[in-house]
């Protein structure tokens, strides 16, 4: 289901099937809160250990330049450079298992998580014979090391906004710059989640027109998921 699917589903769930155009709920505003909801309950459900599929996940593709780790690197020196993210990473779901980043080549090949420090020390490796590309995330940037030929590369991740991520990938992947708008892409949650994430959006959006305090929707989605596990 597209964004626009969800959207179309709250509001014939707010006027009961009979569509309105005086709707006091934008098609901006109810794709705001299913995002807010959207990002609330997979952080809680990958918090309780629950599987979440590849349905909730997105890849962006990242273009690589050869640019500095730090603003010590000075003049033309190769030694001081290695391949980094053109522009900072948008932002990834919080997790207590992290972010759930995958790095990948453009033909699938997975590209190992590393450090500076760990690439470091693998020098003295007794079993290691050449060092393998690898990748890190420093300051938002994503820094791929031992290797300075890529020019792309695919993260994989739970991203906090969906919609950020397709638009990223439409100005890297085209060069007219005409895609699919965001609200008419796959909108990335597991199925399961949905009909909460329903009934938490109508709650937001009933508290913004009239002004309720919030209720504890952290408290109630999660009493939602253990009555049904």
């Amino acid at each position: 289901m597209t964004l626009t699917h969800h959207c179309d589903a709250i509001q014939n769930l707010i006027t009961k099937g009979s569509p309105s155009d005086d709707s006091s709920y934008s098609l901006r505003l109810i794709a705001h809160f299913l995002n807010v909801t959207r990002a609330l309950l997979i952080e809680q459900k990958a918090d309780k250990y629950h599987y979440i599929s590849e349905q909730s996940f997105q890849s962006l593709c990242v273009d690589l330049e050869l640019g500095s780790f730090h603003n010590c690197c000075e003049g033309p020196d190769t030694k001081c450079k290695v391949l980094k993210s053109k522009t900072k990473l948008p932002k990834f779901l919080n997790t207590r298992w992290g972010d759930f980043a995958k790095v990948m080549t453009l033909d699938g090949e997975v590209i190992s998580k590393s450090s500076m420090t760990i690439n470091k020390y693998a020098a003295y490796s007794l079993t290691s014979i050449d060092k393998e590309t690898g990748w890190f995330i420093h300051d938002n940037y994503l820094y791929v090391i031992n290797n300075k030929s890529l020019e792309k590369v695919l993260l994989s991740s739970l991203f906090t906004s969906p919609e950020d991520i397709e638009k990223s990938n439409c100005a890297s992947t085209t060069t007219s710059g005409v895609c699919d708008g965001p609200f008419d892409s796959e909108y990335p949650i597991d199925a399961d989640l949905i009909p909460i994430m329903y009934k938490m959006t109508m709650e937001f959006l009933l508290q913004s027109v009239n002004n309720i305090p919030p209720k504890d929707n952290e408290n109630d989605s999660r009493d939602s998921q253990t009555s049904e596990g």
